[in-house]
């Protein structure tokens, strides 16, 4: 069974919250710039995405395909919203492509379709560092 938990999606958001730390070349960027957008995703998403552990990843990843293949634009909005990032989401496109775009960045080239939902299983908020539960 695959381990998913939106606590996961939001994971994968939270670079985007307001850090005292993050570069100040990334302060009042539009991510509905490509440009922009590009920065972002390489420059904050997808180090922080790989600085986490092994079994995080995991769960980050099949809960972020989970996601995109089941949720609405609202849930897909409230999993970004809850991060509190800094950064609107990008205005010309939907709340499903712009996670899409996010996917194609930290897996290129790996499909995101969940084919059978009943391969995944909700983790406890109580168990999302456990690895083993």
């Amino acid at each position: 069974m695959k381990k998913i938990s939106n606590s996961y999606v939001s994971m994968v958001w939270q670079s985007l919250a307001e850090d005292p730390n993050m570069d100040s070349s990334f302060i009042g960027l539009n991510l509905s710039n490509e440009e922009s957008l590009d920065l972002v995703l390489k420059g904050l998403i997808k180090p922080s995405y790989d600085n986490l552990l092994p079994f995080i990843k995991d769960r980050c990843k099949n809960s972020f395909a989970y996601a995109i293949s089941f949720y609405d634009e609202k849930q897909l909005k409230r999993l970004y919203e809850s991060a509190i990032p800094v950064f609107d989401p990008p205005g010309k496109i939907s709340m499903k492509e712009f996670y899409i775009i996010v996917w194609d960045v930290l897996f290129p080239g790996e499909d995101f379709k969940v084919n059978n939902p009943d391969n995944y299983i909700e983790v406890d908020f109580n168990d999302l560092y456990k690895k083993w539960f």
